[in-house]
């Protein structure tokens, strides 16, 4: 016998559902919205981020070498040189900022969809309200450990089914260095600004200062890097999760579903006229 919801796999419960169908929401399938075009347009701007933070580095590689050859001596490093150091490192950090603000906002849009959607297919697996999809990323204290742990209720509400409709173990290796590289970079960048800000170029004491805080500033973007290749991963799987979810049910019982949810809501906006007249 198939579960009466799906009729995709066998009834495993009581209600005549499959473990998956009858942990789930009534009529998933309808309301469950896959965000393949949200996870296009964040891959193209984590791609672009990584891009960016991969200027980044080579220019703070770069700097380094000319420090260097100023500090020993033994180069031919001159002004001109610093110059168009200075030129490229303008142009990326030109661009850095309003390309990581169009990544944020369009980052948790798909979040908050993707939150929804697991809602739907694990409505008592989540530790946090939905709202904190948005509101994590804007609370300190709290920023460094809510996000990890939307992102991670979402993708176990999101694992693929077996073939009675259980839950399957997914490896979180991904979530992990991507949420650990994030923040690393956040930390790694903090301590890099401090350290420039304490430098006076004027000085020649300063400029092993100098060229340390470059180095610690290449190992944060390289961070960043990281972290955004992790960030398409982890938006890939996790869009791809949901999509296969909702392809796997027949598409009959989706139909009803979606007749039982137009249904409902006709319902409902007829006792909502009713109200005044009764009143």
């Amino acid at each position: 016998m198939l579960c009466v919801a799906c009729g995709a796999r066998p009834a495993g419960t009581d209600s005549g559902r499959c473990f998956g169908c009858a942990e789930a929401a009534p009529g998933w399938a309808a309301a469950l919205r896959p965000a393949n075009g949200l996870a296009v347009a964040v891959h193209v701007l984590l791609a672009l981020n990584a891009a960016v933070a991969a200027v980044v580095v080579a220019v703070d590689l770069w700097s380094d070498v000319l420090l260097g050859e100023v500090l020993d001596g033994s180069g031919d490093a001159d002004l001109d040189d610093f110059d168009a150091v200075e030129s490229v490192a303008n142009a990326a950090n030109g661009v850095a900022l309003p390309l990581a603000l169009a990544t944020a906002v369009v980052f948790i849009v798909w979040f908050y969809r993707i939150r929804r959607n697991a809602e739907l297919l694990l409505p008592n697996g989540h530790r946090l309200g939905r709202g904190w999809t948005i509101g994590a990323w804007f609370t300190p204290v709290v920023l460094l450990w809510f996000p990890w742990q939307l992102m991670a209720d979402c993708w176990r509400a999101s694992a693929p089914l077996d073939a009675e409709g259980r839950r399957r173990t997914t490896s979180e290796t991904v979530l992990g260095v991507w949420w650990s590289t994030w923040l690393g970079a956040l930390v790694v960048g903090r301590i890099a600004a401090t350290m420039v800000r304490s430098v006076n170029p004027l000085f020649p004491d300063d400029l092993e200062t100098l060229r340390n805080a470059v180095r610690v500033e290449a190992a944060g973007s390289a961070l960043r890097l990281v972290a955004a290749a992790a960030a398409i991963m982890v938006v890939h799987r996790l869009t791809t999760m949901q999509h296969a979810r909702r392809a796997d049910v027949n598409p009959l019982a989706a139909r009803a579903a979606q007749e039982a949810r137009t249904q409902a809501a006709a319902a409902a906006r007829a006792v909502r006229g009713e109200g005044p007249s009764g009143g």
